[in-house]
């Protein structure tokens, strides 16, 4: 690993914490068209798991990049693979420990 590679990485660690894994229950989409109510019934939910860079973490919502990366000075950062949780939604948050890279 690079000199400057470990320290954009260090700045976007200090900048969005940890990497987390979130284990969240995803809504059922929404049925389409007309249902006769006498026919409905609950359907289990799905249980996701989500791993990515907590760039947002409040009462509402949180927010995963999968990837960051900075671009020139620290006022840049760029984000890919962005998803949006809803705090309901989330069943568990767990801080994931990141390793130095081995020589292959």
């Amino acid at each position: 690993m690079s000199l400057e590679r470990a320290l954009d990485e260090n700045r976007i660690c200090a900048r969005f914490g940890r990497i987390v894994r979130i284990d969240w229950i995803q809504p059922r989409e929404p049925y389409g068209g007309w249902t006769d109510a006498a026919h409905l019934e609950a359907e289990p939910v799905q249980t996701c798991t989500s791993v990515g860079r907590l760039v947002r973490d409040d009462d509402c919502v949180k927010i995963l990049a999968g990837s960051a990366m900075i671009i020139g000075d620290e006022e840049r950062i760029m984000l890919s693979g962005i998803i949006e949780i809803p705090a309901r939604c989330v069943v568990r948050i767990v801080r994931l420990e990141e390793r130095k890279e081995c020589d292959l």
